[in-house]
């Protein structure tokens, strides 16, 4: 039987030089579904490309992180610290105490200046009442002296006349010369506790510009031991304490940390090409990592680039500048807002 491996194609393989071949059964059926699947599996890479391209032509998105302003609460002064009133995740409100701290020094201080004010308090009010006692009654004692002086000075003056006409006694002369130095006497006694209480107002002037120094500086102690009660500034949340109870604090050392949950915002990094949409309130999307999202507007532009962080990049990608954009949300936000968390932002493209 001669080989041949040229014969030509048959339409009926079942067939042979006009002989009839049985074949047998094939085992496994041909199933076209099977090169579908091969065909859909090589095209992945293909069709992630497109989607790629269809989706960056038609969604709008920028990277953001949330960021929640946190304050850390410093000793005004330094002292011990007496009492501690919360506890790290602690809620607070404004104006509540936060901490007590002591300053033996400072009370000290306070305590000296209060005797001495008292005392110089008492002291003016005493000059203060001699002065105002003498100058109500030396004026008109005063003018009563000067006219009895005057008057038995006129007196004698007139026996000593009629003595040389030999009208008076050398009795008479001798009697009206003590009256008059009785009465000088008296003049020069009053005047000179007039002019006592007028040198007493200068003493009192010293003594009150004595406490006006005393009253400020005791002003500027009561600030300092008012800055020993550490309050809130604002409503939040105590995130974490550096003290403890006992604990010397100099000026300006850390205490503890308030973050402020209800005045969080978004950092936003828009692409320049979307600079058209980096306007205030506009409004956009954001999708939080759980998939939750909520409506939120930009709030400001500062007319910054900053870089994006390596995080927020792909395996392929470079950090480039980008615009940053604050944004504030507009719907409540069941999702825990955590400082540094990550969000994506989405544009409204066919927005009004």
């Amino acid at each position: 039987m001669k080989i041949r491996f040229n014969q030509p194609e048959k339409r009926i393989p079942e067939v042979d030089r006009g002989m009839r071949v049985q074949y047998g059964e094939a085992k496994r059926p041909g199933k076209p579904w099977r090169w579908y699947l091969i065909l859909v599996v090589a095209s992945l890479p293909l069709l992630y490309l497109v989607g790629l391209i269809v989706k960056e032509m038609i969604l709008i998105e920028a990277s953001g992180r949330i960021n929640v302003p946190l304050v850390t609460v410093r000793s005004a002064s330094e002292g011990y610290v007496e009492q501690i009133f919360v506890e790290p995740l602690q809620p607070v409100t404004k104006g509540e105490e936060l901490a007590l701290l002591t300053n033996d020094l400072l009370e000290n201080n306070y305590n000296r200046i209060r005797n001495e004010l008292e005392f110089l308090d008492r002291e003016r009010d005493k000059l203060q009442f001699q002065v105002n006692n003498v100058a109500s009654n030396s004026m008109q004692l005063l003018n009563f002296a000067r006219e009895q002086r005057d008057f038995y000075l006129g007196r004698l003056r007139g026996y000593e006349s009629l003595l040389k006409q030999n009208a008076a006694t050398q009795a008479e002369i001798a009697t009206a010369r003590s009256q008059y130095f009785s009465a000088l006497s008296n003049f020069a006694s009053i005047e000179r506790t007039q002019h006592l209480s007028k040198n007493l107002t200068p003493e009192i002037r010293q003594i009150s510009t004595r406490i006006s120094q005393l009253m400020l500086e005791l002003s500027t102690i009561e600030d300092q031991r008012a800055q020993l009660l550490l309050t809130a500034p604002d409503k939040g949340l105590v995130t974490e304490l550096f003290i403890q109870s006992g604990e010397y604090l100099d000026q300006g050392q850390r205490l503890l940390d308030i973050m402020f949950p209800e005045e969080a915002y978004i950092n936003a990094f828009i692409p320049p090409k979307y600079h058209d949409y980096a306007v205030v309130n506009q409004i956009v999307t954001v999708k939080f990592p759980n998939g939750e999202t909520a409506e939120a507007r930009i709030a400001s532009v500062p007319g910054v680039t900053q870089k994006a962080t390596g995080e927020d990049l792909g395996p392929l990608e470079t950090a480039q500048s980008a615009i940053l954009a604050r944004i504030e949300l507009i719907d409540t936000a069941q999702t825990r807002l955590i400082n540094g968390m990550p969000v994506d932002i989405r544009f409204h493209y066919f927005s009004d």
